[in-house]
């Protein structure tokens, strides 16, 4: 067989076929294994472990008149190309599906954007930059994701960010860390001047930190900033990435830093409290003084600008005096407790354009809202008001729209075709739960408009398994549920039957199949 024959059948690009040497001119100790994956001239994909390791003859014979520079750039391509298949594009701060990312208000977090500002680019005598991880903790809706949000974006306009990933336990591919170094490898190929690509893809991130070894020191510090490490499904991969991570700084050193948001879970911290060393700054959001004043800051500013909105629109019950009172402000922060997507919800189900403000907030004050559950507690409220405002017909509408958009973001029309309802009373449910819901625009059809959950606490108070309120998931109808399941995989489902048996757990959303024998026919909507 000629080395074209013999490259075309092992599945290697049709632009280098004709370019690279016979496998008998290079020693048989320089051939290896491709642990990656290319696709040949008919875009049927190869596994590359079948075949000889042509890219080492690249880098080995880059001096050699039989080995062209634009064959080489070609290899180069085809490598980012890659690079860019296994990559979670929506992982990073500026993905377009985040539409509106959250972001400090101005007046608050300023302590902490401070000193995360200075951080990077602090001199080499000065205590903190001796830090190579600032580690932030806090419960849901402390602002974590906020900071990581806001921080990144600065970070990115002053040229010191160098990548970013922000997992998510609603995704798919952000809920586990499988394609967390390739993510990480695909951000840093696009801002950073390689010499030469590597032969194989990465494996871990250790394989990662090999690759950039080679360039330390840059020319400036860099940071990479990982949010919401616990919203990955597997506690085990938590374990594991944070360990290589944070064993990896040693060998980075002061070019590559780290800026790590997740929940305080005790496999979180324990591994922080073995691997750091003093080499981390620990950053936490709870009900502290600092975190109350900046609550405060927030609730006063936006209830002023509701106030002033109102007053020249002329639909808010109160005309003169101060609204709301410094008490009900003191209430409101104590109720917090240090959440502050407790305030961030609260202002905007009172900053509803249909209804008096001071109504809907005396609601919410006259409530007893236990404060270690208070989120939780004011998703009730809003889910109460909002099913007594929405005709008796429609109630179970509403809890169909909250188990689609649980199951996946979706459009408005997407959900009243699957559910067998008019588009403009999805349209309606969905801005009487306003306070609760977002629409931004697809990722992949930025035409398209999804409905997706405003904040992940959202998201735990409708799944924890021992929720007793009536809009649990767990308390649901099972028939709704499996319903809904059985409909959701059989519309994806790519053969006419689907064994139901085979569903994994989270697409039954709780609900045990017993049945050995179950096959539905394939449903098209």
């Amino acid at each position: 067989m000629t080395w074209e024959l013999h490259a075309r059948a092992r599945g290697l690009p049709a632009a280098l076929q004709h370019d690279i040497p016979s496998p008998s001119a290079v020693p048989q100790r320089q051939l290896a294994v491709i642990p990656f994956r290319m696709e040949n001239r008919e875009g049927t994909v190869v596994h590359a472990s079948h075949f000889e390791n042509t890219i080492n003859h690249y880098h080995l014979l880059s001096n050699s008149t039989t080995t062209s520079t634009t064959s080489i750039s070609r290899l180069a391509a085809d490598y980012r190309n890659q690079v860019a298949k296994h990559a979670v594009h929506s992982a990073s701060f500026n993905a377009a599906e985040h539409g509106d990312p959250p972001k400090c208000h101005p007046d608050t977090r300023l302590v902490v954007q401070d000193s995360l500002k200075f951080w990077p680019t602090a001199p080499a005598d000065h205590p903190i930059a001796a830090d190579s991880v600032r580690w932030i903790s806090g419960w849901a809706g402390t602002g974590k994701t906020t900071i990581a949000q806001t921080m990144a974006k600065y970070w990115a306009e002053c040229g010191l960010l160098a990548a970013s990933f922000f997992f998510l336990r609603s995704s798919t591919e952000k809920s586990t860390t499988e394609n967390f170094s390739l993510t990480i490898l695909h951000q840093l190929l696009q801002i950073l001047d390689f010499p030469e690509m590597p032969n194989t893809l990465p494996r871990d991130w250790l394989d990662v930190v090999s690759i950039l070894r080679p360039m330390l020191p840059l020319s400036k510090p860099m940071v990479i900033v990982i949010d919401g490490l616990d919203e990955c499904h597997i506690i085990k991969e938590q374990v594991v990435l944070l360990r290589t991570v944070l064993k990896s700084v040693d060998q980075l050193g002061p070019s590559i830093k780290f800026l790590i948001s997740c929940r305080p879970e005790r496999h979180l911290e324990s591994v922080f409290e073995q691997f750091t060393l003093g080499l981390s700054y620990h950053i936490y959001l709870g009900q502290s003084r600092e975190d109350n004043d900046d609550i405060r800051t927030f609730l006063r500013l936006s209830f002023d600008r509701i106030c002033k909105d109102r007053r020249k629109d002329n639909t808010m019950s109160i005309t003169d005096e101060l609204w709301p009172t410094d008490e009900q402000i003191h209430q409101l922060v104590d109720r917090a407790s240090g959440q502050f997507i407790f305030a961030a919800i609260l202002v905007a189900f009172v900053d509803d354009e249909e209804e008096d403000p001071v109504g809907l907030l005396d609601g919410v004050l006259e409530r007893q809202l236990p404060s270690f559950a208070s989120i939780d507690a004011l998703y009730l409220v809003i889910l109460e008001r909002v099913i007594k405002s929405t005709p008796s017909h429609h109630h179970q509408l509403v809890h169909d729209l909250l188990l689609h958009i649980n199951y996946e973001p979706s459009s408005a029309a997407d959900v009243a075709q699957f559910w067998f309802q008019k588009q403009v009373d999805v349209n309606i449910r969905v801005r009487h739960l306003r306070a609760l819901l977002v629409c931004q625009s697809s990722h992949d059809d930025p035409s398209k408009v999804l409905i997706q959950f405003r904040h992940k606490s959202f998201y735990d108070f409708l799944t924890q398994p021992s929720s007793s309120h009536p809009f649990s998931l767990a308390q649901m109808n099972p028939i709704s549920k499996l319903a809904f399941s059985l409909r959701m995989s059989a519309r994806r489902a790519s053969s006419t039957e689907l064994d139901f048996c085979s569903l994994q757990g989270s697409q039954l959303l709780g609900y045990t199949a017993k049945s050995t024998n179950l096959r539905v026919p394939r449903t098209e909507t």
